[in-house]
């Protein structure tokens, strides 16, 4: 909703559509939740729509959570590494 309302207001324009995303210049998105908290926290757009205090509070929240996704053993590693010992 944010970002929509301020490309309205500032008049900015829609990339052209892209048959191959990867293919090409096109910036990637972040590829786990870290890279996004990351760009989230130092986005001034977000920090100016929602608040500072919101922000860092979301991502401290948010990195607790991927301390706890780090601490974990996925299923993948369980059946590639278990079976090894």
């Amino acid at each position: 909703m944010f970002s929509g309302l301020a490309g309205i207001e500032n008049e900015l324009t829609v990339p052209e559509a892209v048959e191959a995303p990867y293919d090409n210049d096109a910036q990637l998105l972040p590829d786990n939740l870290y890279s996004a908290l990351q760009a989230f926290e130092q986005s001034g757009f977000y920090r100016e729509q929602l608040g500072s205090g919101f922000v860092d509070y979301f991502c401290q929240i948010k990195e607790a959570e991927w301390e706890r996704y780090l601490g974990t053993v996925s299923e993948w590693e369980q059946r590639e590494y278990f079976s090894l010992f």
